[in-house]
C-alpha cells in the first residue's frame, strides 16, 4: 500500500487528511481515510490511466456519498489527482490527492 495526502474543499474550507493505504494502478485508485472520526472509502476506475471516475462512501448508512472525477498527473515523487466531488443534493467541491511513490 502507498501513502499520501488528500486536500478536499467542503463548504468553502479546505481539509487536509493523510492516508497510508492507497492502491494505485493505471486502471484504478482506491484510498481509505479518516474524516471527522469516520472512514471514507474512495474507489475509482480508469480506461486510459489519466482520467479516473468513481465514488466515495462513508460508513454504511450515511447519506454523504457521492461521485468523483479526477485527472492524473505523474511526477518523479508520486502521482497527483486533481478533480471534483459532488453529491446528489448538489453539494460539490474540488479534491486534490497526492499518492507518493512506494519506497
Amino acid at each position: 500500500m502507498r501513502k499520501g495526502c488528500s486536500l478536499c474543499q467542503c463548504e468553502g474550507q479546505w481539509r487536509e487528511e493523510a492516508f497510508s493505504d492507497a492502491a494505485l494502478s493505471d486502471r484504478s485508485l482506491v484510498i481509505e481515510l479518516e474524516r471527522d472520526g469516520d472512514r471514507v472509502t474512495l474507489t475509482t476506475a480508469s480506461t486510459d490511466g489519466v482520467r479516473y471516475r468513481g465514488d466515495y462512501r462513508y460508513r454504511e448508512g450515511s447519506n454523504s456519498n457521492g461521485e468523483v472525477y479526477f485527472d492524473r498527473y505523474q511526477g518523479p515523487k508520486g502521482d497527483v489527482f486533481v478533480g471534483e466531488w459532488k453529491e446528489s443534493d448538489k453539494s460539490q467541491g474540488e479534491w486534490i490527492i497526492k499518492v507518493l511513490r512506494s519506497e
